[in-house]
């Protein structure tokens, strides 16, 4: 019964740990939207003239722009993860395996 009571402990400290997670991500993309609106609000001189659905759009561009980096930096981080497995995976099996003679 001990290891039940352990184990629901160890969940509920792993759904309070997403939960936090979750919390600061929301918070970092709240972050990131105000500040691509506020540096698009500096590019522009007349503040005045321009509607906030034009900021919206160019905020969203900018963060578009910031997740499309972010997806192909990943993605060659992933190409590079896996030409290193599969160079380590190939020297491997060129390595003789038990009771096999080269």
């Amino acid at each position: 019964m001990s290891n039940l009571d352990k184990e629901i402990a160890d969940a509920l400290a792993k759904v309070e740990r997403l939960r936090k997670k979750k919390r600061v991500a929301e918070e970092k993309e709240r972050s990131r939207f105000a500040e691509a609106i506020m540096s698009t609000l500096d590019e522009i001189e007349d503040a005045d003239s321009v509607s906030v659905r034009a900021l919206v759009d160019r905020a969203q561009a900018r963060i578009d722009e910031q997740n499309a980096k972010r997806r192909r930096a990943a993605a060659k981080a992933a190409a590079t993860r896996r030409e290193a497995s599969s160079e380590a995976s190939n020297e491997s099996s060129s390595q003789p395996g038990w009771g096999e003679e080269r």
